[in-house]
């Protein structure tokens, strides 16, 4: 699954995906203009059982991240600047709070409400303009040939359009499971997930109650809000960890609040972590919430999923508790689950298979 990073000119988009990727953006891999990277999600979890089974080698879960160009006067609503932005599963969105006179706004102001808004407008309109053409496509179809299935997917569109017509995002709206495969092609912007990233000067705490009413319109809408410095961020990546730990303890930050990111990024995508474990691998591995045994069993190899028979699991937080997996085999921790059992986040599985 990919998640975009977007946001006007000059708001630390490329320093968030240097962040989370460990990458330079200008040495990353690009494609059609697209800048892409991969970002580990960091798990406190993965290290608890790494420190545990002292692995030769740990992995944690990765997404994937796609910075495409700016946006500008000039591209806005173009299929050039959306269609990149189409394609991908959530959004980080990146917003300047931080003041700087050596730093451009394209705006000329530092204003993260309207800043927001002015991205938010064009998903609209984008979408508004989607549901139009949708609309007026199917009316042509149905005076051709009627069919119920049209006429409903007319009755979800003309909601949407409803919708939009109020400046109101469309994942502001529930869909049921037929609904949204209705719809899903048209790729909705503003029916995407949203972290939206408030970058910062170097007082976070100041920041958060400065800018606490565009947080709680935020949050009310269901977006994750994030607030962090990427300056202050990219400074912790030149310390050695003794310089790192006393630089956060300062800053009143328990760990790199890109780590948090990253976490919520994940969680935005609609993903969940299982876990494998043994001495040549600690490895997280990411899958869709409400996914099956042999769904994951497959995201490990396609093998174990043809072949599944059990998938032996246990919680993190028994293991943990437990102390080791000789204790929490002693104490019958472990339970066989069938093709049915839906992976929770933090399981620990070993799949059986023929």
């Amino acid at each position: 699954m990919i998640l975009g990073i977007i946001g006007l000119p000059q708001t630390g988009k490329k320093t968030i995906f240097e962040l989370l990727t460990g990458v330079p953006a200008a040495k990353a891999p690009t494609r059609d203009g697209i800048t892409h990277g991969i970002a580990p999600v960091r798990d406190a979890r993965v290290d608890t059982l790494s420190a545990m089974f002292n692995p030769k080698k740990t992995k944690y879960a990765e997404f994937e991240l796609a910075l495409p160009p700016d946006l500008q006067p000039d591209n806005a609503r173009t299929a050039s600047w959306l269609d990149p932005i189409r394609r991908t599963d959530a959004l980080i969105h990146v917003v300047r709070a931080f003041e700087s006179d050596n730093v451009f706004h394209i705006l000329n102001t530092v204003d993260p409400a309207r800043d927001i808004e002015t991205v938010e407008l064009e998903f609209l309109f984008a979408d508004l303009a989607m549901t139009e053409l949708r609309i007026e496509r199917i009316n042509k179809e149905l005076r051709i040939k009627p069919s119920p299935q049209k006429e409903k997917e007319k009755e979800v569109i003309e909601r949407c359009h409803a919708q939009l017509q109020d400046e109101k995002p469309l994942r502001n709206l529930e869909f049921n499971a037929e609904e949204m495969k209705l719809i899903r092609s048209l790729q909705f912007l503003t029916l995407k997930p949203m972290v939206t990233v408030i970058n910062a000067g170097e007082n976070l705490e100041e920041e958060k109650a400065k800018h606490k009413a565009l947080t709680d319109m935020l949050l009310a809408r269901g977006d994750t809000v994030v607030f962090l410095s990427a300056a202050n961020e990219q400074e912790m990546l030149e310390l050695d960890e003794a310089e790192r730990d006393a630089f956060m303890a300062d800053l009143g930050l328990s760990e790199p609040a890109s780590h948090r990111l990253s976490r919520s990024a994940y969680g935005c995508l609609g993903l969940i972590s299982f876990f494998t474990c043994g001495p040549d691998e600690v490895r997280a591995w990411p899958i869709p919430a409400g996914s099956t045994a042999p769904e994951a069993a497959g995201k490990i190899h396609s093998d174990l999923q043809r072949g599944f028979i059990r998938a032996e699991t246990i919680r993190y937080e028994e293991l943990i508790k437990a102390g080791s997996e000789k204790a929490a085999r002693e104490a019958k921790l472990h339970k066989l689950n069938g093709k049915d059992y839906i992976v929770q986040d933090g399981d620990v599985i070993e799949i059986r298979f023929n």
